[in-house]
């Protein structure tokens, strides 16, 4: 968009000096042919400082445009590629894709950034994987209380250990559980 901005301004000056140029060259040559030369070698005197004035003004403009698109895009690529990239990789989160990474260069705007946000994916990670453990451990367990439920006596102290084992891989679920907000707003 600031690329067409600068097009457009640098065609509009260029419109602006033709125009220019033409309003001054639109005298009347007059009635005869000395008339004539001599209103020409006046408009030559006159236009020529004008034309060379406005070639180094138009030649400076173009100067400082292509300097200012210059920084722009170098501080464009800063800010926005890594913003792009960032958004990617939260996307990426989002979808369920917990071993994403963020990296950004050096002495990109946002590294502080990424590193926290590689910390909370870290954390977030540590915790879904808590929970898968959790889950296969209680399965485990409640596989064991099942076998012992299908004997023909099983003894009380075995099912009291059996059910508080589950208890425990419960509590520990709502713990990791309680670690995540999920209230609506």
């Amino acid at each position: 968009m600031f690329g067409v901005r600068i097009c457009l301004l640098i065609t509009a000056g260029m419109l602006a000096v033709t125009l220019f140029l033409d309003f001054i060259t639109s005298v009347r040559l007059g009635g005869s042919y000395r008339e004539a030369i001599y209103t020409i070698y006046d408009l030559k005197i006159r236009i020529f400082p004008l034309f060379f004035a406005s070639f180094y003004s138009i030649f400076i403009l173009t100067v400082v445009t292509l300097s200012i698109a210059a920084v722009s895009v170098f501080f464009s690529h800063k800010i926005a590629g890594p913003i792009y990239r960032l958004e990617k990789n939260l996307e990426a989160v989002a979808s369920g894709d917990l071993t994403v990474e963020t990296r950004f260069r050096g002495k990109d705007e946002l590294v502080g950034v990424a590193s926290e946000i590689n910390a909370m994916v870290r954390e977030i990670n540590g915790r879904v994987r808590s929970l898968g453990g959790g889950f296969a451990e209680l399965k485990k367990e409640a596989d064991a209380l099942d076998a012992l439920l299908k004997e023909e006596a099983p003894s009380y102290e075995a099912l009291n250990v059996s059910i508080e084992r589950i208890t425990g891989i419960v509590q520990a679920l709502k713990r990791d559980i309680g670690f995540f907000n999920t209230s609506e707003r």
